[in-house]
C-alpha cells in the first residue's frame, strides 16, 4: 500500500511540475508520467485524464494552504484578531504558494481556475478555516462557515483587484476594521 501511495504522491507532484513548466493545456498525459518516472498506462491506473491529475494536486495544495491558514489564525487571542489578521495572511501568502498561485494566472486554463474557486471549493476551504473562528466563539458554530466563506471571498477579490488597500497590511488592517468586521462580527 505505501508503493500506491509514493506512486500517487509522485504523480501529484509531476503534475504541479509540469502545470508550473507548460502550463495546463500544453501538458498531457504522457508528459507527468515520464515526470513521475513511470509508463503512462500506469498513469492511468491512478487517474483518467490530466483534469483529474490536476485537480487532484491543486486540491491537495489547497488543504495545504487551509491547514496553514488554520494554523496562522490560531494563534491570535481574540476573535477580531482572528478574522482580520487570516484575511491578511491569505492576500499576502496564497499568491507567494507556488503552485496555487498558478490559479490565479490569467493564462491559467479556466477549467483549473473555475474549480479552485468553485463553491465546493470555497466550501471546503471555509469548513477548515472557520474552526479557528468557531473554538475561541462557540456561539459562531452556526455562522462560521458562513463568516469565514465571506472573508475567504474577500481576500480573494483583494488578491485579484489589489487596490490601493492592500499595498500595505496597516492599510489592509485598517478596512478590515471599518468596513469588514462590523459585517462579521456577532
Amino acid at each position: 500500500m505505501s508503493g500506491e501511495l509514493d506512486t500517487r504522491e509522485r504523480i501529484l507532484q509531476s503534475s504541479l511540475t509540469c502545470l508550473h513548466r507548460q502550463g495546463f493545456d500544453r501538458s498531457n498525459m504522457s508528459d507527468i508520467a515520464r515526470e513521475a518516472g513511470i509508463a503512462r498506462p500506469t498513469l492511468y491506473k491512478y487517474f483518467k485524464n490530466k483534469h483529474e491529475v490536476f485537480f487532484s494536486a491543486i486540491d491537495q495544495e489547497a488543504f495545504t494552504f487551509a491547514a496553514a491558514v488554520v494554523d496562522h489564525a490560531s494563534s491570535f487571542n481574540s476573535l477580531k484578531d482572528r478574522i482580520t489578521e487570516t484575511i491578511i495572511f491569505v492576500v499576502r501568502e496564497l499568491p507567494q504558494t507556488p503552485y496555487l498561485s498558478l490559479v490565479l494566472n490569467d493564462d491559467m486554463a479556466g477549467a483549473l481556475r473555475d474549480r479552485a474557486f468553485s463553491d465546493e471549493a470555497t466550501l471546503i476551504f471555509s469548513e477548515m478555516t472557520a474552526g479557528p473562528l468557531i473554538a475561541i466563539n462557540p456561539e459562531l458554530n452556526n455562522q462560521g462557515i458562513e463568516i469565514s466563506e465571506i472573508m475567504s471571498r474577500f481576500a480573494i477579490s483583494l488578491i485579484l483587484f489589489p487596490g490601493k488597500y492592500s499595498q500595505d497590511d496597516e492599510n489592509l488592517r485598517a478596512l478590515i476594521h471599518r468596513r469588514i468586521l462590523p459585517g462579521l462580527m456577532p
